[in-house]
């Protein structure tokens, strides 16, 4: 009979929990019309406010994923019929505009080549040709291709350009990881989802509206299950409009303390730290960050012409280190270790170890010790 191999999740979502919020949830079920619950409710949404800055009023938990989020807050602060303006240079953000044309939208794109950031004057440029958009959508950092865009340059490109625009952000992968200031930036809705930054397992999906949106429902509603204007006026109650995952809601009260003991910007610089060790390690090793703005949750490394990139995945995935490869067009170049979920220095240090032997499995001559040595320095400055 074969050991069984210890499984180590390195990939940006899912991600590794930690034991005291695996804890948390596996508690017996409460009943989600009591005080109890209601409580619990109040303090995760407590957490998701601190996390973005903003007042708890905007903020709603969803039980779903960051699309079902993404969809919900769409429905909620997009009227029917109006024209989008999609801002995307990877899959997620096609994701939103494929979206917003199955809702029957007109949609005009604005994109960049994998690996690049969309510039704020592109967008800036398609507004001014197209002064009847109604609202935009962005992604902050692009969970595909690595890329963390400039937020705070695009929504002001866009404020500028067409200040009536409603301006709609995807935060799946920068939310708890790197500097995400909705109010400053005047966004109107953000989204994330429980399996990323703040390590939960998937199951919930996070809105927060802006006070305009909030001002002003979409009418006539066109969901009922992730109607988030429901679920706001529930939850300034201690209530949801519907069932919630009532484990998953406590496990994100107990996250609290692997997120912000210290404050929110400490956060994201533990997680800036540790990718920027997973890029110079690496890079070291003979790959190349494909990302032109590098984003805090992904190493996203092209690897050598003489390797293939899912022989890497796949020798990870033997030794019991799960990454994730490219995707479509760059699945076969592409590698995308994280440490986006529980994860401290010990673990990169693990974890570029093991890449120097997988790449050596796939063909590439590494000098041992390389990425480890590279990591080290970025760990130690």
């Amino acid at each position: 009979m074969t050991t069984p191999i210890k499984e180590h999740l390195a990939a940006p979502g899912p991600v590794a929990v930690p034991p005291a919020v695996l804890e948390a949830i596996a508690r017996p079920v409460v009943h989600h019309r009591t005080d109890t619950f209601a409580q619990t409710l109040n303090e995760a949404r407590a957490v998701l406010a601190e996390l973005l800055g903003v007042q708890d009023e905007g903020v709603a938990i969803l039980t779903g994923n960051g699309t079902a989020a993404f969809e919900a807050a769409f429905l909620a602060s997009v009227p029917s019929g109006a024209t989008v303006l999609s801002v995307h240079a990877g899959k997620f953000g096609a994701r939103w505009a494929k979206l917003a044309r199955v809702h029957g939208h007109e949609v005009i794109d604005v994109t960049a080549p994998w690996g690049r950031v969309v510039p704020p004057e592109a967008i800036a440029d398609a507004l001014a040709a197209n002064p009847g958009v109604q609202a935009v959508t962005l992604v902050h950092s692009e969970t595909s291709t690595g890329v963390l865009h400039d937020l705070e340059a695009q929504a002001a490109a866009v404020h500028a350009a067409a200040p009536d625009a409603i301006l709609l952000v995807d935060a799946v992968t920068s939310l708890a990881v790197s500097e995400l200031r909705p109010e400053a930036w005047h966004l109107d809705a953000v989204v994330a989802g429980s399996q990323k930054g703040v390590m939960l397992p998937p199951g919930l999906g996070f809105a927060w509206l802006s006070e305009r949106v909030r001002a002003k429902p979409v009418s006539p509603r066109r969901t009922l299950a992730f109607d988030v204007h429901a679920e706001l006026t529930a939850q300034a109650k201690g209530a949801t409009a519907t069932t919630p995952a009532v484990g998953l809601v406590a496990g994100l009260v107990a996250a609290r303390p692997y997120l912000l003991e210290g404050g929110v910007e400490a956060l994201w610089r533990r997680r800036a730290t540790l990718n920027e060790a997973l890029l110079a390690a690496g890079t070291a090793a003979g790959c190349t960050p494909f990302a032109e703005r590098p984003s805090p949750a992904v190493a996203a490394l092209r690897v050598p012409d003489s390797i293939a990139a899912p022989d890497v995945v796949h020798a990870l995935a033997a030794r019991g280190v799960r990454i994730a490869g490219g995707q479509d067009d760059a699945k076969p170049f592409l590698i995308r270790p994280s440490l986006l979920g529980h994860a401290d220095a010990y673990d990169a240090l693990g974890l570029v170890g093991m890449l120097e032997l997988a790449l050596r499995d796939a063909g590439l001559d590494v000098p041992a010790g390389v990425a480890v040595a590279a990591a080290m320095t970025v760990l130690e400055s």
